[in-house]
C-alpha cells in the first residue's frame, strides 16, 4: 500500500512537470507580449490545453473571423478540432514513466501495485487538469483522465515488466511455467524452449526498430539541411520578435517527434500526407497550401523511380540488425526453421509498433483539408513489416552460412579478390588449417630433405613398408616459412663450430675467406677405437685350463712333499695304509710357508691339493 501510495505521489509530480513545461511559455509570452491583458485563467487554460494535447487529448479551438480568413476560409467564425499531438511532451511523460516502473520493478511482486498506483495517480492529476479546461476539451474530463493515465501506465507496466523477465522474479518464474503447462497440454512443440525463443524475437523486434528509428533520424536531418533554406525563408515571413523566435522553435521541438515518424513512414514507402489530397511519398510529392509553419520547409520532393532506394534503406537495415544479433552463439545454436520463424514473428511485432507510433502521429492541425495529416497506420506498419521482414530473414540466413564454405565454391582468381572482412569467419577455422598444412609440409620438407641433400634416403636404411614413397615438394613452394637460395660451401668447422679433421676436408672446395685464423686451433681429442666383438675361441684342453707353472712337477727338485707313489709301488693290500699317499693328502690341505717364514693361505680359485710356490722354491 506505500508502494502504491509514493508511486502515486511521484506519477503527480510528473505530471505537474509537464505542465509546467507547457504553461510557463504561456505565462511568459501574456506578460511580455500581451502586457496582462488577458486574463489569468485564460493563459493558463491556453498552457493546460497544450499538455492535455500531448497525452493524446483532442481539443476543440474556436477561429476569430480574422485567424479564418488567414487559413484561406470564409470569414466567419469556426471551431476546429486539433488532435495531432505534440509528442515531445508525450516523450517526455514516457520516459519518467519507464523510469519509474523500473525502479519499481527491482522491489518485486510489491512493484505491481506501485505501477498500478503510479497510473492511478496521473489519471487523478489529468481529470483535475481537465476540469479547468473542459471547453476546450473534445472529450469529457474522465476519458480524458483515463487516457492520460495509459499514457503514463503503460510504458511504467512496459519498464516493471522488462525488469522482472531480467531478474526472474518467483511470479515471473511460476507464470512463465503455467503457460508452458497450458502449451504442453495442447500439444504445441518446443514448449521448453518458449522463454527463449520469445527473447530471441523481442531481442529482433527492438534492434530493428531501433534500426529504423536510426535510419529515420537520418533521413530527418538530411532533409532539414536540404530545405534549410525554405525553413529561413519560412522563419524570416513570420517577422517575430526574439520571444517569439523563442516560442516558435519550442513548438518544432516538440513537434520533433512527430516529423522523425513521418519520416520514418516515408522510408517505408507509404509516405504521409498534409492534409486531404495531399501526399508525401519518395517517388512524388504533391500538395496544396500549408501552414505557415518552418519546419513544413523541410518536406522533401519526390525522387521519381529513384525512391525505390528508400524501401531498399530499410531492407539493408534489417539485415544488419539480423547479422549483428544473429553471431549469438544461442541464435546459430537454432534450427534454420526455428531461427526463420523467430525473424518473421519479429518483423511482425515490428510492423504492428509501426503502426501505433504512426497512429499517435496522425491527426488534425487545422480546419477544412487540413483536418487529415500523418501517414496512414496500416499502410505504413505492412510495408515496415514486409521490409523488415525481407531484411530479417535475409540477415538470419546470411548469419548462419558459413563464410568457408562459400569461399572454397569460388574460384580461385576470385576468392582473392574478395575482401578481408569476408574473411572474419574463415580467419577463426580455414586459416588454422592453412597454417597447419603450410607448418605439416615445412617439417616433411625438412626431413626428407636433410637424408635426400646429402644422398641417404633410402640408400642406407631402405624406404619404410608402411609408408607412402612419394617425390620431394619443391621448397619454393614452401614460402613463407623458408626461401632456399643456394648450398652453403663447406668450411673447416662443422655446425657446432669444432674444427674438422684437415685429412677429411678437400681443398679444392675450400673457401679460404671462410676460414677463421685467430681460432686457435684445439688439440685434437684421442678418438678411441671402436669397439669390436671378439671371434668365439675354441674350448681349450682341459689339461689348458689350470696355470702350468702353478702345477707342481713331480721331477722338479724343489718339491717339499714326496711324489705319490705309482700305481704298481701301491701294496696290493687294500687294508694296508700306505705311509706315501696319507703324506701327500695331508699335503694338498697344508698351509704352506714362504720365504720369510710366514704361512701363505691357499689361493683361491686354484684346485684343491696343489700349493703356490714361494719365492725361491
Amino acid at each position: 500500500m506505500v508502494t502504491a501510495v509514493i508511486a502515486a505521489i511521484e506519477a503527480a509530480a510528473a505530471a505537474a512537470l509537464g505542465l509546467t513545461i507547457a504553461v510557463v511559455p504561456a505565462l511568459v509570452l501574456w506578460a511580455v507580449t500581451f502586457e496582462l491583458a488577458a486574463e489569468p485563467s485564460a493563459v493558463f487554460a491556453g498552457g493546460a490545453a497544450v499538455w492535455a494535447l500531448g497525452n493524446l487529448a483532442p481539443l476543440s479551438v474556436t477561429l476569430t473571423p480574422e485567424l479564418a480568413l488567414g487559413f484561406g476560409l470564409p470569414a466567419e467564425a469556426l471551431t476546429v478540432v486539433v488532435s495531432l499531438a505534440p509528442l515531445g511532451l508525450t516523450l517526455l511523460t514516457v520516459l519518467l514513466a519507464a523510469r519509474a516502473g523500473w525502479r519499481l520493478g527491482a522491489r518485486g511482486g510489491v512493484g505491481g501495485a506501485g505501477v498500478l498506483g503510479g497510473a492511478l495517480g496521473y489519471c487523478a492529476a489529468a481529470c483535475v487538469v481537465a476540469v479547468f479546461i473542459a471547453q476546450l476539451l473534445v472529450w469529457p474530463p474522465a476519458l480524458v483522465g483515463l487516457v492520460a493515465g495509459l499514457v503514463y501506465g503503460v510504458p511504467a507496466g512496459l519498464g516493471y515488466l522488462v525488469r522482472a523477465a531480467r531478474d526472474e522474479h518467483p511470479w515471473w518464474r511460476s507464470t512463465v511455467r503455467a503457460l508452458q503447462r497450458g502449451l504442453e497440454q495442447l500439444g504445441a512443440p518446443g514448449v521448453a524452449a518458449l522463454p527463449a525463443r520469445a527473447a530471441d524475437a523481442l531481442r529482433l523486434t527492438v534492434g530493428a526498430l531501433a534500426g529504423l528509428v536510426g535510419l529515420s533520424g537520418v533521413a530527418l536531418a538530411g532533409a532539414l539541411f536540404a530545405g534549410y533554406g525554405e525553413i529561413t525563408a519560412l522563419t524570416q515571413h513570420l517577422q517575430l520578435d526574439p520571444l517569439g523566435s523563442l516560442l516558435l522553435f519550442g513548438v518544432q521541438l516538440a513537434l520533433l517527434p512527430v516529423a522523425l515518424l513521418w519520416g520514418l513512414s516515408w522510408l517505408t514507402g507509404a509516405g504521409f500526407a498534409v492534409g486531404s489530397g495531399t501526399s508525401v511519398t519518395p517517388f512524388e510529392t504533391l500538395l496544396g497550401p500549408l501552414p505557415a509553419l518552418p519546419l513544413f520547409g523541410a518536406i522533401p520532393q519526390g525522387w521519381g523511380a529513384l525512391g525505390a532506394l528508400a524501401p531498399a534503406l530499410v531492407v539493408l537495415a534489417g539485415i544488419g540488425i539480423a547479422v549483428l544479433l544473429g553471431r549469438r552463439a544461442e541464435a546459430r545454436r537454432a534450427s534454420w526453421l526455428v531461427a526463420l520463424s523467430t525473424a518473421a514473428v519479429a518483423a511482425v511485432l515490428a510492423g504492428l509498433v509501426v503502426a501505433g507510433l504512426a497512429a499517435l502521429a496522425t491527426g488534425a492541425i487545422g480546419p477544412d483539408r487540413l483536418a487529415e495529416a500523418g501517414p496512414a497506420p496500416w499502410l505504413a506498419g505492412g510495408l515496415a513489416a514486409a521490409e523488415l521482414g525481407a531484411g530479417l530473414l535475409l540477415g538470419t540466413a546470411a548469419a548462419r552460412i558459413d563464410a568457408a564454405r562459400v569461399r572454397e565454391l569460388i574460384p580461385e582468381g576470385l576468392a582473392e579478390s574478395i575482401p578481408v572482412a569476408w574473411g572474419a569467419d574463415r580467419a577463426g577455422r580455414a586459416g588454422d588449417t592453412d597454417r597447419a598444412d603450410h607448418t605439416d609440409r615445412a617439417d616433411r620438407a625438412a626431413a626428407e630433405g636433410a637424408g635426400w641433400l646429402a644422398g641417404e634416403r633410402d640408400a642406407e636404411f631402405g624406404a619404410p613398408d608402411d609408408q607412402e614413397t612419394r617425390p620431394l615438394e619443391p621448397l619454393e613452394q614452401l614460402e613463407p616459412l623458408a626461401e632456399v637460395t643456394e648450398l652453403p660451401l663447406p668450411t673447416d668447422r662443422d655446425a657446432d663450430g669444432e674444427l674438422l679433421d684437415p685429412e677429411l676436408l678437400d681443398p679444392e672446395l675450400l673457401d679460404p675467406e671462410l676460414l677463421d685464423p685467430e681460432l686457435p686451433e684445439p688439440e685434437p681429442e684421442p678418438v678411441a677405437p671402436e669397439p669390436t666383438e671378439p671371434e668365439p675361441a675354441e674350448p681349450a684342453p682341459i689339461g689348458e685350463l689350470y696355470d702350468q707353472e702353478s702345477v707342481p712337477d713331480r721331477d722338479s727338485p724343489d718339491r717339499d712333499a714326496p711324489a705319490a707313489p705309482e700305481a704298481s709301488e701301491v701294496p696290493s693290500d687294500p687294508e694296508a695304509p700306505d705311509a706315501a699317499a696319507e703324506e701327500a693328502a695331508l699335503a694338498a690341505y697344508a698351509w704352506d710357508e714362504n720365504a720369510t717364514g710366514e704361512v701363505a693361505p691357499q689361493e683361491t680359485g686354484r684346485r684343491p691339493g696343489w700349493r703356490l710356490r714361494g719365492p725361491g722354491r
